[in-house]
Protein backbone atom coordinates (compact mmCIF):
# COMPACT_ATOMS: atom_id res chain seq x y z
CA UNK A 1 0.00 0.00 0.00
CA UNK A 2 2.87 2.34 0.80
CA UNK A 3 4.40 1.67 -2.59
CA UNK A 4 1.13 2.55 -4.34
CA UNK A 5 0.80 5.82 -2.38
CA UNK A 6 4.44 6.64 -3.06
CA UNK A 7 3.96 5.98 -6.81
CA UNK A 8 0.82 8.15 -6.90
CA UNK A 9 2.63 10.95 -5.05
CA UNK A 10 5.63 10.69 -7.39
CA UNK A 11 3.37 10.66 -10.45
CA UNK A 12 1.39 13.76 -9.29
CA UNK A 13 4.64 15.61 -8.49
CA UNK A 14 5.93 14.80 -11.98
CA UNK A 15 2.76 16.19 -13.59
CA UNK A 16 2.91 19.29 -11.39
CA UNK A 17 6.51 20.02 -12.41
CA UNK A 18 5.72 19.36 -16.06
CA UNK A 19 2.67 21.71 -15.89
CA UNK A 20 4.90 24.56 -14.73
CA UNK A 21 6.93 24.44 -17.94
CA UNK A 22 4.05 24.37 -20.39
CA UNK A 23 4.38 26.67 -23.39
CA UNK A 24 1.20 28.75 -23.72
CA UNK A 25 0.52 30.57 -26.99
CA UNK A 26 -1.68 33.67 -26.88
CA UNK A 27 -3.82 34.72 -29.87
CA UNK A 28 -2.19 37.15 -32.31
CA UNK A 29 -5.18 39.50 -32.51
CA UNK A 30 -8.13 40.42 -30.39
CA UNK A 31 -11.42 38.61 -30.91
CA UNK A 32 -13.15 42.01 -30.67
CA UNK A 33 -12.33 43.69 -33.98
CA UNK A 34 -14.48 46.76 -33.22
CA UNK A 35 -12.63 47.60 -29.97
CA UNK A 36 -11.28 51.14 -29.82
CA UNK A 37 -9.11 52.54 -27.02
CA UNK A 38 -10.62 56.03 -26.66
CA UNK A 39 -8.10 57.10 -24.02
CA UNK A 40 -5.37 57.21 -26.68
CA UNK A 41 -7.32 58.55 -29.66
CA UNK A 42 -7.12 62.10 -30.91
CA UNK A 43 -10.68 62.26 -32.25
CA UNK A 44 -14.07 61.71 -30.70
CA UNK A 45 -16.54 63.04 -28.16
CA UNK A 46 -15.23 65.04 -25.19
CA UNK A 47 -16.71 66.74 -22.11
CA UNK A 48 -15.49 69.27 -19.56
CA UNK A 49 -16.69 70.59 -16.22
CA UNK A 50 -15.43 74.02 -15.13
CA UNK A 51 -15.68 75.95 -11.88
CA UNK A 52 -14.90 79.65 -12.24
CA UNK A 53 -14.76 82.68 -10.01
CA UNK A 54 -13.89 86.26 -10.82
CA UNK A 55 -14.30 89.93 -10.14
CA UNK A 56 -14.46 93.15 -12.07
CA UNK A 57 -11.49 95.42 -11.47
CA UNK A 58 -12.69 99.02 -11.57
CA UNK A 59 -11.02 101.81 -9.63
CA UNK A 60 -13.78 104.44 -9.42
CA UNK A 61 -16.83 102.19 -9.68
CA UNK A 62 -18.58 99.43 -7.76
CA UNK A 63 -17.03 96.03 -8.46
CA UNK A 64 -19.10 92.91 -8.91
CA UNK A 65 -17.95 89.33 -8.37
CA UNK A 66 -19.31 86.08 -9.78
CA UNK A 67 -19.00 82.31 -9.53
CA UNK A 68 -19.82 80.00 -12.38
CA UNK A 69 -20.21 76.24 -12.92
CA UNK A 70 -20.38 75.05 -16.53
CA UNK A 71 -20.64 71.76 -18.42
CA UNK A 72 -19.32 71.63 -21.99
CA UNK A 73 -19.53 68.80 -24.51
CA UNK A 74 -18.50 68.50 -28.11
CA UNK A 75 -16.27 66.87 -30.71
CA UNK A 76 -12.50 66.57 -30.60
CA UNK A 77 -10.92 66.92 -34.06
CA UNK A 78 -7.37 66.72 -32.66
CA UNK A 79 -5.57 67.71 -29.50
CA UNK A 80 -5.18 71.18 -31.03
CA UNK A 81 -8.89 71.72 -31.84
CA UNK A 82 -12.03 70.83 -29.89
CA UNK A 83 -15.45 72.38 -30.59
CA UNK A 84 -18.49 72.18 -28.35
CA UNK A 85 -21.47 73.82 -26.66
CA UNK A 86 -21.96 74.50 -22.99
CA UNK A 87 -24.49 75.33 -20.32
CA UNK A 88 -23.87 76.69 -16.85
CA UNK A 89 -25.14 78.48 -13.78
CA UNK A 90 -23.70 81.84 -12.74
CA UNK A 91 -24.19 83.57 -9.37
CA UNK A 92 -23.44 87.27 -8.96
CA UNK A 93 -22.13 88.74 -5.70
CA UNK A 94 -22.68 92.46 -5.03
CA UNK A 95 -25.39 92.30 -7.68
CA UNK A 96 -27.84 94.86 -6.29
CA UNK A 97 -25.64 97.91 -6.82
CA UNK A 98 -24.73 97.20 -10.44
CA UNK A 99 -27.24 95.18 -12.50
CA UNK A 100 -30.82 96.16 -13.39
CA UNK A 101 -32.32 93.03 -11.83
CA UNK A 102 -32.83 91.59 -8.39
CA UNK A 103 -32.07 88.12 -9.71
CA UNK A 104 -28.58 87.07 -8.61
CA UNK A 105 -28.47 84.10 -11.01
CA UNK A 106 -27.88 83.79 -14.73
CA UNK A 107 -27.69 80.80 -17.07
CA UNK A 108 -24.88 80.99 -19.62
CA UNK A 109 -25.44 79.18 -22.91
CA UNK A 110 -22.38 79.27 -25.14
CA UNK A 111 -20.28 77.86 -27.95
CA UNK A 112 -16.77 76.73 -27.01
CA UNK A 113 -13.61 76.23 -29.02
CA UNK A 114 -10.39 75.07 -27.36
CA UNK A 115 -7.10 73.33 -27.93
CA UNK A 116 -3.54 72.77 -26.79
CA UNK A 117 -0.67 75.05 -27.74
CA UNK A 118 1.75 72.07 -27.97
CA UNK A 119 1.31 68.33 -28.26
CA UNK A 120 0.52 66.34 -25.11
CA UNK A 121 1.73 63.08 -26.68
CA UNK A 122 4.95 62.82 -24.63
CA UNK A 123 4.09 65.27 -21.84
CA UNK A 124 2.11 65.14 -18.63
CA UNK A 125 1.13 68.80 -18.88
CA UNK A 126 0.71 71.38 -21.66
CA UNK A 127 -0.56 74.96 -22.01
CA UNK A 128 -4.06 75.31 -23.49
CA UNK A 129 -6.42 77.99 -24.82
CA UNK A 130 -10.21 78.24 -24.76
CA UNK A 131 -12.90 80.66 -25.95
CA UNK A 132 -16.54 80.77 -24.81
CA UNK A 133 -18.98 82.98 -26.76
CA UNK A 134 -22.71 83.15 -26.04
CA UNK A 135 -25.39 84.74 -23.91
CA UNK A 136 -26.48 84.83 -20.27
CA UNK A 137 -30.11 85.03 -19.18
CA UNK A 138 -30.96 88.32 -17.42
CA UNK A 139 -27.83 89.84 -18.99
CA UNK A 140 -26.91 89.56 -22.63
CA UNK A 141 -23.91 88.73 -24.78
CA UNK A 142 -20.67 87.47 -23.23
CA UNK A 143 -17.23 86.37 -24.44
CA UNK A 144 -14.57 84.70 -22.32
CA UNK A 145 -11.10 83.76 -23.59
CA UNK A 146 -8.96 81.60 -21.26
CA UNK A 147 -5.31 80.53 -21.24
CA UNK A 148 -4.01 77.99 -18.79
CA UNK A 149 -2.23 74.75 -18.05
CA UNK A 150 -3.68 71.28 -18.58
CA UNK A 151 -2.10 68.29 -16.82
CA UNK A 152 -2.80 64.61 -16.47
CA UNK A 153 -2.55 63.00 -19.90
CA UNK A 154 -3.82 63.08 -23.47
CA UNK A 155 -7.56 62.78 -22.82
CA UNK A 156 -8.31 63.04 -19.08
CA UNK A 157 -6.94 66.32 -17.77
CA UNK A 158 -7.21 68.67 -14.85
CA UNK A 159 -7.06 72.30 -15.96
CA UNK A 160 -6.25 75.60 -14.33
CA UNK A 161 -6.56 78.85 -16.24
CA UNK A 162 -6.91 82.61 -16.17
CA UNK A 163 -9.89 84.08 -17.97
CA UNK A 164 -11.00 87.50 -19.12
CA UNK A 165 -14.78 87.83 -19.44
CA UNK A 166 -16.79 90.67 -20.93
CA UNK A 167 -20.57 90.73 -20.33
CA UNK A 168 -23.16 93.21 -21.57
CA UNK A 169 -26.13 94.06 -19.35
CA UNK A 170 -28.43 96.91 -18.34
CA UNK A 171 -27.52 98.97 -15.28
CA UNK A 172 -30.01 100.40 -12.80
CA UNK A 173 -29.52 103.76 -14.48
CA UNK A 174 -31.12 102.31 -17.64
CA UNK A 175 -27.97 102.35 -19.75
CA UNK A 176 -26.48 99.31 -21.45
CA UNK A 177 -22.91 98.66 -20.33
CA UNK A 178 -20.20 96.07 -20.79
CA UNK A 179 -18.54 94.78 -17.64
CA UNK A 180 -15.11 93.14 -17.69
CA UNK A 181 -13.99 90.48 -15.23
CA UNK A 182 -10.75 88.70 -14.45
CA UNK A 183 -11.29 85.13 -13.31
CA UNK A 184 -9.71 81.83 -12.37
CA UNK A 185 -10.98 78.54 -13.82
CA UNK A 186 -10.53 75.05 -12.42
CA UNK A 187 -11.77 72.20 -14.54
CA UNK A 188 -11.65 68.59 -15.59
CA UNK A 189 -11.76 67.50 -19.22
CA UNK A 190 -12.47 63.95 -20.32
Amino acid sequence: MRKVLFCLLLLSATFAVKAQYRDVKLPDSSKHTNYKDYSSTDKGFWCAVDLEGGSSVMVNSTNMQYTNVAFTGGYRFSEFLRVGVGLGVRYYVNNGEVRDTDNDFGIPLFANIRGNFISAYDRDGVPFWSLNVGGITNDGFFASPTVGYSFGGRRNNFQIGLSYTIVSFRKYTGTDVAYSYLGMKLGYEF
